[in-house]
This record gives C-alpha cells, structure tokens and sequence, in this order.
C-alpha cells in the first residue's frame, strides 16, 4: 500500500474520504483499520464514520478513557454489530493510554434514515440544558408527544410545517446563537469538550427539523429533497470536524460510495429517479484539492465490465489513471442495483476519483454456509410461511437472489410488500445471519428462520408493554435466539418491527400480527397514492 498511499497524499489533503460500495462487506472496513494505523504514523488524528455524530460523542469518551465500558448504541445504523468497527475502538482506546496525542472518533451523519426520523426533543433538551435551562418548558410544550414527529413517509402527516415546528427552528436557532455568543462564559464554567458536545446536539437538533420541514411538503421530488437534506447535514458536520481537527492533523472519512463521491448522488427508487447533492460534492467545493477521494469496488464480478476488469489486476489501491486504461471500452455492472445494496462503479466516479480500492469479497464466516431447510423445529417452514403470505390480498414477494443482484447475506429471504411498491417491505423472512450485523437470532441453526412484522407504534406498545422509542433501553429483557416468541425485531424494534422464530405454538396470534402490518401497509400506500395523484 505505500507507493500507493504516498501518491495519494501527494497534496496534503485534510480530508481523505475512502467510500465503500455497500455496507455490512467486512473487506472495506478491515482494510480502513489497517489504512488508518498507516495514517496516524503519517499526522492523521481523527476518523469519521457514516453513523450518528451525536451517539458517536459516547464512542469517542470511551476512546480518550473517560468511560470504562461502550455503550451499545454509541453507532448508529447497527454499525457497533461490525467487528472491524469494535476493533477499530478498541484500538483508537489502545492507542491513546500509550500517546500524549490523542486520536479522536466522530461520527458525520444526521440522527436519521430516509425514511424515519425522531423528534428532536433529546437533542434539544441537551442543548438547552447547557445554553438556557430556563427555557426547556416552553421547547418542551412545543414539542407535544414524540411518536407523532415519526411520520415522515406521508406528507399530509408530517409535523414538519406546523406552527409548532416553525417556532421550534426558531427556538433552536435562537440557542445555537446564544452558544457561540456565549462561548467564552460556558467553556470557563465547563469545558470545550462540553460545548463541542452541545453543539453537536444543536446542529443534530437542527437537521431534524429541517429534515422534517421537507418531509412534510409533497411534490414529486419530495424524496430527493429529504435526501438532500440529510446530506447537507452530513457535510456540515464534516467541516465543523475540520475546523476542530484542522491543527492536530487531517481526517480520515469512511462511509458508502454515494455519501463521499465528488458528484451529486442518484437513485432509482420506486420508479422515481431521485437526484440530490452528495456530502462528498458539497465538501469537495468548499475543501478544493484538500478533499481526496478513494472508490471501493467489490470484485467477483462479471468480465466485461469496470470491476471485472480490476479482477484482473488483483485487490488493492489503484490510481484513477491506472483504472481508467484498463476500464477503457468497458461498461458499469448491471447485474445489481444500488437499492439492493450495492452501488456499481459507474464511468462518474472514473471522472472523479483520485483512486479506486478494489477488494474481493470477506470469506463468509464458517457455519453460515447455504443450508436446506430441516424439518426441526416443528411448525411451517420458511417456504411454507413465505407461500401463505404471498396468497394474502396485495402482497407481492420478492426473493432475494444472485440474479438479482442482492448481496449474498440476503440470499434466500423473503420481502412481502404492497402491490407495485418495491421499497417499502411491511413484512420479510430471513434465512441466515449477515455477519457482524445481524447475529442475534443465530438464523445458522438448522431450519431456523425469522418472520419479520412492522406491527406500528400502537400494536407494538400494546404487545411489550412500552412503546418502541424504549427499546434500546430494554433489549435486554429479549431472548432473540428463543423459538417461537413473539419479541422486538433486534435490528429495527425501535421502529416498531416484531419477529418470531419459527412459529408454531403462537401461529394463531402471528396470524393475526400479519394481518395488522398489511392493513397497516394498505392503507400507508393507499395514503402515498392519492397525495401523489393530488400533487
């Protein structure tokens, strides 16, 4: 990696942004680890990942020593499950008992998904108690209820443009100028730490409200507004990183192809072609050639194509010059779709790439190898589960497979959804474990398989006795390996998804569970028809 490496740092950039091409492929972050090892010995002192910036404040406590044990939920998106990325802190901690200068972790994304976000009531409530105490009951009669600020998919329900959340912006903006203006009178009664944290939490609090100001305006680019969004607030919170970082040392950025790429992000979603500008295009106009871009690629592709032809070359670093010899009369992938999770080199990213990494897949760890179903435990097996509900009134299946260019953890698993919308599953069977994300259920037991229901906010409530936002506080209470019990869905409970290992015994009641996620996911679509219709 050296020769590479040192061309790569040949203009000294501040920001040296490595994109992987899906998530949850353990090659990518493995080799940022090593990568990163080679950049602290070279100046860099930093590192943000693509997962909350507020939940990972907690990480980077853990890293300077502050706390003796990380919390579960310190990354966002199920990252912690990641094995590299535990390995990755453990060693930033092991490092810093050992330097004077010490390594610091961030996280670069808003609190939110692009199709959920939460009320910004914590995010607040942190920013107030360290700006103006006084003021939280006013912010928190604003606020109301939480669950309602969950609605994000239909316009016509969002609390985004109500007066409540206009005077909210204004509240929080109100604070966030209070912050700086009082800067020198907080830091000496606290720390820079200290308002580096509130600050967080008030441009997290922020990009809520912004989030869900668009959400709640309809039209047909409704989606790409909110993605854009959230990319504004990616790239925010990357130049609020240099400005802290910008005299210890550059930063290193790992996150997905499309948050990092110098030109702006597209994706075909239900149909829809959705355009916004990357975190990567907005940082790199502002940063100019201080902002240095590496592509992953994911090799085992077909010949023909750009990644079948980095096959050829073996894994490793590889200047843009170098690919773009060898790519020269070739075509993108096209076997695979970005909304399956991965983003195929495409003839952009040769345009505006400094280098490509292009990696082979992780072996998959042993155990998890394909698998017929067994006749143990007792109760419908996974195909005879799928069978039934594809026979229930609007429900289309789709199965995950090769062909289709799903990764290989999902090959075999079931996603229910309502008559044309291809993104939106109320319902799924998965097969097998994906490695370092979802371990829990232990789905390498011999024809274990688990039904995954979104049930909503009031059923889910109804069934554990505390609403879904309590989840994480209370996932310890849950077996996620026990057959046949209806529990929270270890990955997405706090949404309001159940799961059910095999049932048999609880069959009747999962009957009726299935029944209230499609009506639910009826009327959800039913809703997005007639307000695109009266767009």
């Amino acid at each position: 990696m050296d020769t590479a490496l040192e061309a790569l740092l040949d203009n000294d950039p501040t920001v040296l942004a490595v994109g992987e091409p899906t998530h949850g492929e353990l090659a990518f972050p493995r080799w940022r680890n090593r990568l990163f090892a080679e950049l602290v010995e070279r100046g860099f002192r930093s590192i943000a990942l693509e997962t909350d910036r507020v939940a990972a404040l907690d990480v980077d406590a853990y890293v300077r020593g502050d706390v003796e044990s990380l919390a579960r939920d310190g990354f966002s998106h199920n990252f912690g499950q990641l094995a590299p990325n535990r390995e990755l802190v453990e060693w930033m901690r092991e490092y810093n008992t050992s330097h004077d200068e010490h390594l610091t972790f961030y996280g670069f994304d808003a609190p939110l998904e692009l199709t959920s976000a939460p009320s910004p009531r914590r995010h607040l409530q942190e920013l107030c108690a360290y700006v103006a105490p006084e003021r939280w009951a006013e912010l928190d009669a604003l606020l109301g209820d939480d669950e309602p600020w969950d609605e994000v998919l239909d316009a016509s329900r969002s609390l985004g443009t109500s007066a409540q959340a206009g005077a909210l912006r204004v509240a929080a903006d109100d604070l966030m100028t209070a912050l700086y203006a009082s800067a020198p009178r907080l830091v000496a009664a606290s720390s820079v730490v200290a308002w580096r944290r509130a600050q967080a939490y008030g441009v997290a609090a922020l990009s809520l409200l912004r989030y869900h100001a668009q959400a709640a305006v309809g039209g047909p680019d409704r989606t790409s507004r909110m993605a854009g969004v959230r990319d504004a607030c990616m790239a925010k919170n990357l130049l609020d990183i240099r400005s802290f970082e910008q005299h210890r040392g550059p930063t290193l950025v790992f996150a997905h192809n499309r948050h990092v790429q110098r030109y702006g992000s597209r994706l075909l979603l239900g149909g829809a072609e959705l355009e916004w500008n990357s975190a990567g295009s907005i940082v790199s106009t502002l940063l100019g050639d201080r902002y240095a871009v590496v592509t992953g690629s994911l090799g085992e592709a077909p010949t023909g194509t750009y990644e079948g032809a980095l096959d050829a070359l073996g894994e490793g670093l590889f200047d843009v010059t170098r690919v773009r010899e060898v790519t020269q009369g070739l075509k993108p992938r096209d076997d695979v779709s970005p909304a399956q999770g991965y983003l195929p080199l495409a003839a952009e990213d040769l345009e505006h790439t400094d280098f490509v990494l292009h990696l082979p897949p992780a072996p998959r760890p042993a155990g998890d190898e394909p698998r017929e179903e067994g006749a143990v435990p007792p109760g419908p097996s996974a195909k005879d589960a799928a069978a039934q509900m594809s026979l229930l009134p609007h429900v289309t299946t789709v199965v995950a497979d090769e062909a289709g260019g799903a990764p290989e953890s999902n090959w075999g698993n079931y996603f229910f959804l309502i008559d044309d919308d291809r993104m939106r599953p109320f319902a799924s069977i998965v097969i097998r474990n994906m490695p370092g994300f979802d371990e829990e259920s232990q789905l390498d037991r011999q024809g274990v398989y688990r039904l995954n229901l979104n049930v909503g906010r009031e059923e889910f409530e109804r069934l554990f006795g505390f609403p879904p936002r309590e989840f994480e506080a209370r996932r310890g209470e849950f077996d996620f390996a026990a057959l046949d019990e209806v529990i929270p869905n270890p990955i997405y409970g706090a949404q309001g998804w159940v799961s059910v290992l095999n049932p048999n015994r609880t069959l009747s009641d999962v009957i009726g569970l299935v029944e209230i996620a499609r009506r639910n996911a009826v009327a959800r679509h039913q809703r997005r028809a007639t307000a695109a219709g009266g767009s």
